[in-house]
């Protein structure tokens, strides 16, 4: 079982596609959509991990310390056990962080849960913390998870920014805007530049990334490209990898004397959790042809952008993988690559993902070992739609039984190797 889809480029149908499997090959792109939407599905973090955090100060030492922002499902379920640990020690930032977990579906396994997101939220905000405040606020203008009434949201905003601008200021912003565009009218950018003022006077790194754009588009404030990359700067030092990314392509056009200084402020966020600093950094890795670093610093390069959240770093990681000897590596790792590339919007994966499974569908249904096999790895490959994990070891044990090899070592790597394979870059 060898599943192949050579990355050209990043355009949607100029990969070659190809899939070499015992009795089964398929070439072409597809056009088709996945009829599933990919949704992880995220284990119950029942055990207890050690990890998790002792004490209120330990929790918040341990938040401020683990990656926030991650696509990598060891690094989350870590993550969420953490935020569940501090929440329950009446540590703000953790019910904060929990909700957003809860707000994304990647804290139980029955997807999003708005309603226990926003009374987490609402439980941070009682306990002191602004970011759970704007949160909640934005809830209530969303109508998600409670009572829409965007009266009561803006009022919660601007209080929110008014008690803790160091925290909630950007995302009042980020709310206000939000709200003029669902009401077709044009925000108040004057007014807006003032919240984000305060919040970056305050340290809030993402206040000081919405200055910079105001002043970088002259929306709000007198145009200024010197002010704003120098917003984007104190953005970057307070931990707002977007703002990294914006400095860093800012310097990349000043010129070759200052790519090396671009390469650090992307790298920096990336490591933030940004997906166009890590989208950047894989590209220019591609564009150099890697002449700067060996395979393994190459490949980790890309796994850690994957995680982060950058599609390019996915399908690059794929690329270097997939002419590996299928016997040295793992059944799960290239489907999960390709399945994490289409989660975050990468077309092309998406449609050799569905060809693929469109393909093997029907010849499994005629009992065909090999494509049930295939069926199997590509739903029990990382990240996994609800309720695709059953029917993928059912598949995997049918092919096994039925004399494919390739499946019969696919059960062999269940009992830990996924895990593995998603924490490298930790």
């Amino acid at each position: 079982m060898n599943l192949r889809a050579p990355v050209a480029s990043q355009a949607p149908c100029s990969l070659s596609v190809a899939l070499l499997t015992l009795g089964l090959a398929l070439g072409g792109c597809a056009t088709a959509p996945p009829k599933t939407p990919l949704v992880p599905e995220v284990a119950s973090p029942a055990v207890s991990s050690p990890e998790a955090c002792a004490d209120a100060a330990g929790c918040r030492e341990a938040l401020r310390d683990s990656p926030r922002d991650t696509l990598s499902e060891c690094e989350v379920q870590r993550r969420v056990e953490l935020a569940r640990g501090a929440c329950a020690l009446d540590v703000a930032e953790g019910c904060t962080e929990l909700g957003r977990w809860e707000a994304r579906g990647l804290a139980k396994e029955n997807g999003p849960d708005l309603v226990a997101a926003a009374g987490l939220f609402q439980r941070a905000c009682t306990l002191g913390d602004g970011e759970g405040c704007a949160l909640k606020a934005l809830m209530t203008l969303r109508g998600q998870g409670v009572e829409r009434d965007a009266v009561a949201a803006r009022a919660a905003l601007e209080d929110a920014c008014d008690r803790f601008p160091g925290s909630a200021c950007g995302l009042a912003v980020q709310g206000l805007a939000e709200e003029a565009l669902r009401n077709g009218v044009e925000p108040e950018w004057e007014w807006m530049a003032l919240f984000a003022q305060r919040g970056c006077d305050a340290g809030d790194g993402l206040s000081c990334r919405i200055l910079g754009e105001a002043f970088y588009s002259g929306r709000g404030v007198a145009q200024d490209a010197d002010k704003a990359a120098g917003l984007y700067a104190r953005a970057c030092e307070a931990n707002d990898g977007e703002a990294c990314a914006r400095q860093g392509m800012l310097l990349r056009a000043e010129g070759p004397w200052a790519e090396p200084r671009a390469e650090q402020l992307l790298s920096r966020g990336c490591d933030l959790g940004s997906p166009e600093a890590c989208r950047l950094t894989v590209l220019e890795t591609l564009d150099s042809q890697g002449r700067q670093k060996n395979a393994t610093d190459r490949r980790a390069l890309f796994r850690h952008a994957c995680d982060r959240g950058a599609a390019l770093g996915c399908l690059a990681l794929y690329d270097e993988l997939r002419n590996e000897p299928p016997a040295v590596r793992p059944v799960f790792e290239l489907p999960g690559l390709l399945k994490r590339a289409c989660l975050l919007g990468a077309g092309q994966a998406c449609e050799f993902l569905d060809e693929v499974t469109q393909a093997a569908r029907p010849r499994c249904a005629s009992g065909s070992a090999s494509a049930c096999g295939v069926l199997g790895v590509l739903f029990l490959s990382p990240p996994l739609r609800q309720g695709e994990s059953t029917e993928g070891e059912r598949l995997l044990h049918a092919a096994c039984e039925g004399g494919d090899l390739a499946s019969c070592k696919g059960l062999s790597e269940l009992g830990g190797a996924p895990a593995d394979l998603t924490c490298r870059s930790r």
